[in-house]
């Protein structure tokens, strides 16, 4: 039916005009953007999932950051250790040389300057060493988060490495029978020293492992934000070709509505 007051093809046209035009907009964000959820509103759902893992994979990042600090930690401290394993091997050496009876005082007195100079270096190293301002050698646990959900694990410190916990404070080799004691508390300092190494290289294996698992769990939830969050570009583009050409489509089409009405005026005007 011909009618003035009502042009429902032209209301129709500009009705898919107007949703024609959102759509082009949206796809225009998307692509500008880079990520499908520019607009939140278009997958509420999926903003909550993707905010949720966001802050998962950032507290994963700061728990390997921590893991890999106790891994440094223990590292320096194992390096201490070595230090003072070898120089703890020296002095045994010396000790042994010293129950040399062939030898004569002076001769032993040699030995001995060695002896207390090493023993005076294993404190000042165990007293002096650090990470990070951190002392090295005292009792006490380093504890760190390991994964998202704020499970903790420790580096558990000790005070062995000095000449007290050693129990070799004050020896000395200045005759062949504190020479053979010497020999005898020597190597129970290094025996406890090795097996402290042991601990402490353990230690450094589990937070290594601790930090392949972060690692791992990082990569699968960015990989499984990217496709909740990140925009298809191939798709979008295509649906941008398409939102753009029924853009035009409808755009021709209201015209084309519009000027319908004209024929109307032709009619009544007789022009």
């Amino acid at each position: 039916m011909a009618v003035i007051g009502y042009n429902s093809s032209a209301v129709n046209a500009a009705y898919y005009l107007n949703q024609n035009t959102n759509a082009l907009n949206a796809s225009l964000t998307e692509l500008a953007s880079g990520s499908r959820l520019a607009n939140a509103s278009t997958d509420a759902a999926g903003v909550a999932v993707s905010g949720d893992m966001t802050a998962r994979i950032a507290r994963l990042g700061a728990a390997t950051q921590a893991s890999q600090d106790v891994v440094s930690y223990a590292q320096t401290t194992d390096g201490f250790l070595s230090t003072i394993q070898q120089q703890l091997s020296r002095m045994s050496e010396l000790a042994e040389s010293a129950t040399n009876g062939a030898f004569g005082s002076a001769d032993r007195a040699n030995y001995a300057t060695e002896f207390t100079t090493l023993l005076t270096q294993i404190d000042s190293i165990a007293n002096n060493a650090q990470f990070n301002g951190s002392s090295l050698f005292v009792a006490g646990t380093v504890t760190v988060a390991i994964d998202s959900s704020g499970t903790t694990d420790s580096f558990s410190t000790s005070t062995v490495g000095n000449s007290t916990s050693l129990g070799i404070n004050g020896i000395t080799i200045g005759t062949t029978t504190a020479a053979t004691t010497a020999i005898g508390l020597l190597d129970t300092a290094i025996t406890s020293l090795t097996s402290r190494r042991a601990t402490v290289n353990a230690d450094i294996s589990k937070f290594n492992f601790y930090v392949q698992n972060q690692q791992t769990e990082s990569t699968n939830l960015q990989a499984a934000n990217s496709r909740i969050s990140d925009v298809d570009v191939a798709a979008e583009s295509t649906e941008l070709a398409k939102n753009n050409i029924l853009l035009q489509a409808s755009s021709s089409m209201l015209a084309q509505a519009n000027s319908s009405q004209n024929s109307l005026l032709t009619l009544l005007t007789g022009h």
